[in-house]
């Protein structure tokens, strides 16, 4: 006589080591994430960081900003931006367009330095054009020429939070397209803003 079979299968107690795995994995997964977006953010602020470098090492080599008083773009070098067209900001598209060509040309800066992270080149806004929420007469660091939505309003406002008073139209960090307060929670926000970071003066 065959003794009868015994069905086998998971206990609660593999069931619950099998879930409590996956729940690891799951955590280090949105842990991973989070690690990374505040990565870009700090990358952001190291980007301009060294933009500002740079511009104060060009001051300090060539007695002007890069790109003040360029009557060409792009500039190949400091010669073509006569003295007598300068006044200490950047302004107009010839002149925003030559600071950055002026950076790299003189090996202050590389292309790598100027490519930010959400896959754009940084430019210098132009001073005489008054953007939304933000000061005249004073050129940004921005994705665009001009005040349209180029960003993450999660990264922009972290990035505020990070480096200035967490307010999108105010201090050095400024934005348009969405505000907020430093109170509020910056990874909770969506959409698309603007961004604007103060360089001159």
């Amino acid at each position: 006589m065959q003794p009868a079979s015994r069905q086998t299968g998971f206990t609660l107690v593999e069931l619950a080591i099998v879930l409590v795995i996956i729940g690891l994995i799951l955590g280090m997964a949105f842990k991973g994430k989070d690690l990374i977006d505040g990565a870009k953010v700090k990358n952001m602020q190291a980007q301009y960081n060294k933009i500002v470098a740079g511009f104060n090492i060009y001051y300090e080599k060539y007695g002007a900003y890069p790109g003040d008083g360029c009557a060409t773009a792009p500039a190949a070098s400091a010669t073509t931006c006569p003295a007598t067209g300068r006044n200490g900001l950047i302004n107009g598209a010839t002149e925003s367009a030559a600071a950055m060509t002026l950076l790299m040309n003189t090996n202050i800066l590389t292309s790598a330095d100027v490519r930010s992270v959400f896959g754009q080149d940084w430019v210098i806004s132009d001073a005489a054009t008054t953007q939304t929420g933000y000061a005249s007469n004073t050129n940004y660091l921005t994705l665009t020429s001009t005040a349209t939505a180029a960003a993450d309003v999660r990264f922009v406002c972290a990035l505020d939070r990070l480096m200035d008073d967490g307010v999108n139209s105010s201090g050095i960090v400024r934005s348009a397209g969405q505000n907020y307060t430093a109170t509020d929670d910056c990874w909770a926000l969506s959409g698309q803003v603007s961004i604007g970071i103060r360089v001159l003066p």
